[in-house]
């Protein structure tokens, strides 16, 4: 735990190790925790949905889930909102590939074929053409250069990484540098995944996803057999807090999470399925397939 004094009634107020800032809990007031320097983000990027668009947001998401729970989908709200700054890794690095592959190029002939067709009651054969695409194959190699700016890595144990892609893009063109004022009223998390590891998150992460940038480089029409190798240069690491809000909702004696990003307001997360309403939707289908078989068969008895 650590220790903070209320700016504002005078109460000490622990805060969990893996917070930075929130409120207290006596009067309310913004507490932000003393933290080392290493703790200190880079960067802070503010709240642009304010508690009531997210609200809106995640009612607008739970309509378009028809097999969830109806006390969930008619939720106008959740049972808590909150916001949080949550810590990201972010990389910039430069990615330098050698590659080959088997590109084919498309080239058309024309073909003469004949076919059968009947006219006025006349039966004649017919010659015809139709263009045929070929493609020939050729190896080549070569080198691939590229550079990601601001690659996101979660650095918060309470985030999956699945989960952190699912919310991105976050705009880090409006993130400020650090000031424990602008962690002030929110709950501020603290990283709990380090840099080291995050790094090789996105060391994986960069490599897959240059191997599409360098699909789109080569020449020809189709590719195949192609093999990528890349080398990732780190140039710089910052670690940033982004905007996340966090709403629960508790269905059949369990919590649920979703997510909403603070500022597009992408949502995301899993919603509980009712289970009458999906054996519902069986038994339908398998009536409406038995009423179908029945059609037919009486159909096939009325024909003969």
């Amino acid at each position: 735990m650590t220790h903070s004094q209320c700016p504002n009634c005078g109460a000490a107020v622990s805060l969990a190790d893996d917070v930075i800032a929130d409120q207290c809990v006596f009067c309310t007031s913004p507490l932000v925790a003393g933290t080392a320097g290493s703790d200190h983000a880079d960067l802070v990027a503010p709240f642009a949905l304010d508690q009531r668009a997210a609200s809106e947001r995640l009612s607008s998401y739970l309509q378009g889930q028809w097999l969830a729970p109806g006390s969930i989908r008619e939720s106008r709200s959740p049972e808590k909102l909150a916001g949080v700054l949550v810590p990201f890794w972010a990389h910039d690095a430069s990615v330098r590939s050698s590659w080959d592959a088997m590109i084919g190029v498309h080239w058309y002939r024309t073909e003469t074929y004949l076919v059968t067709v009947t006219r006025n009651g006349r039966t004649t054969t017919e010659t015809r053409t139709r263009r045929v695409q070929e493609t020939e194959w050729f190896p080549t190699q070569g080198t691939h250069a590229t550079s990601y700016t601001g690659h996101l890595v979660s650095g918060s144990k309470g985030l999956p990484e699945s989960e952190a892609n699912a919310l991105e893009p976050f705009d880090l063109g409006s993130a400020l540098p650090y000031s424990p004022a602008l962690l002030a009223g929110w709950t501020a998390e603290r990283a709990t995944i380090p840099r080291s590891s995050a790094a090789s998150v996105a060391q994986s992460e960069l490599e897959r996803a240059t191997r599409p940038r360098v699909q789109r480089f080569l020449p020809g029409d189709v590719t195949r057999a192609l093999s990528v190798q890349s080398h990732i240069e780190v140039r710089d690491v910052r670690l940033v807090m982004l905007p996340v809000w966090i709403a629960t909702y508790t269905w059949d004696d369990e919590v649920h999470r979703l997510l909403v990003n603070g500022q597009t307001g992408e949502v995301v997360g899993k919603v509980p399925k009712a289970w009458l309403k999906i054996g519902g939707l069986v038994v339908a289908a398998l009536l409406g397939s038995l009423l179908f078989v029945a059609f037919l068969l009486l159909m096939a008895g009325v024909s003969q």
